[in-house]
């Protein structure tokens, strides 16, 4: 999956998924709570920026993914989304 991105404004910006990137968001559609990957990418990063803005991502943190696969299925399954 590639989304596209250009300097300007409200242009595309191009970013490769990694295998396990593009699983999460088959996951997080297939819960039902998601309609299509832009719904996922768009709810992911509406977090990431309330994160950032309450001081909760570190420098330390910056470059690390916050939940690993196994984590995201496992939380998907406690509430009933995924079987």
């Amino acid at each position: 999956m590639i989304f596209a991105w250009s300097p300007r404004e409200n242009e595309p910006m191009t970013i490769e998924l990694t295998d396990e990137q593009k699983r999460m968001i088959d996951l997080a559609i297939a819960s039902g709570a998601y309609h299509d990957p832009d719904e996922v990418i768009g709810t992911a990063l509406a977090m990431l920026y309330e994160d950032i803005e309450d001081g909760i991502i570190s420098d330390a943190r910056a470059g690390e993914p916050r939940f690993s696969l196994d984590e995201v299925e496992a939380e998907l399954r406690s509430l009933g989304k995924l079987k």
